[in-house]
C-alpha cells in the first residue's frame, strides 16, 4: 500500500503541462544547455496556430486571465508585415506563465485550437516569419485550405493555381 502511495506522490512532483517539449529554436545563439536553462526559467511563451485575423487585443484578453501580461509581440510576415499566425506572450513571472501553460494551451481562440510552448526569451527580429515567402515555414507547404491561415499554403498556391478549389 505504501509503495502505491509513494509512487502517486512522486507523480505530483512533475507537472506535465509545464515540462519542456522537444522543440528548440534552431537560430538560438548559444549551446543547447544554455537554451534549456533559459527555457526552464523563462516567463515568455511562444503561441502558435493563431488565425491571421486574431488581434493583439484578443490575445491579451485571453492570456491576461492567467496573470499580468508584460507584452505581446505579434508574429509578422517578413515581406508584408501582416500577422502570420504566431506571437510571443511575456509575463512578469514564471508562475503566471506556468498558469498559462496549464490552462490555455489547447484552448480555442478565434475559432482555432492554439498551442503554447516555452520560449527562451524574445529578441528583436524573431517576430518575423522564417519562410521563403515571408510567413511561417509550416504555412508554405500546407496543401489543405485553411481560411484562418491565408487559404492554401503559399508554395502550393504557386504550383497549382488553377487546380485548387474550395468546397
Amino acid at each position: 500500500m505504501s509503495g502505491i502511495l509513494s509512487t502517486t506522490l512522486r507523480g505530483l512532483d512533475s507537472d506535465s503541462y509545464c515540462d519542456l517539449t522537444l522543440y528548440r529554436d534552431q537560430k538560438f545563439q548559444g549551446t543547447n544547455k544554455i537554451q534549456e536553462k533559459a527555457l526552464k526559467t523563462s516567463s515568455t511563451l511562444y503561441v502558435g496556430n493563431l488565425s491571421f485575423h486574431t488581434t493583439e487585443e484578443q490575445i491579451h484578453e485571453l492570456f491576461s486571465k492567467c496573470g499580468d501580461v508584460k507584452r505581446i509581440i505579434m508574429g509578422l510576415d517578413n515581406v508584408k508585415k501582416t500577422p502570420c499566425g504566431f506571437c510571443f506572450v511575456d509575463y512578469y513571472t514564471r508562475a503566471e506563465a506556468e498558469h498559462c501553460m496549464r490552462y490555455i494551451n489547447g484552448t480555442r481562440l478565434d475559432g482555432r485550437i492554439i498551442r503554447t510552448d516555452w520560449d527562451a526569451g524574445f529578441k528583436e527580429g524573431r517576430q518575423f516569419g522564417r519562410g521563403k515567402t515571408g510567413g511561417q515555414v509550416r504555412d508554405e507547404y500546407r496543401t489543405d485550405y485553411d481560411v484562418g491561415r491565408g487559404g492554401f499554403g503559399k508554395i502550393a498556391q504557386m504550383q497549382k493555381p488553377n487546380q485548387q478549389t474550395v468546397m
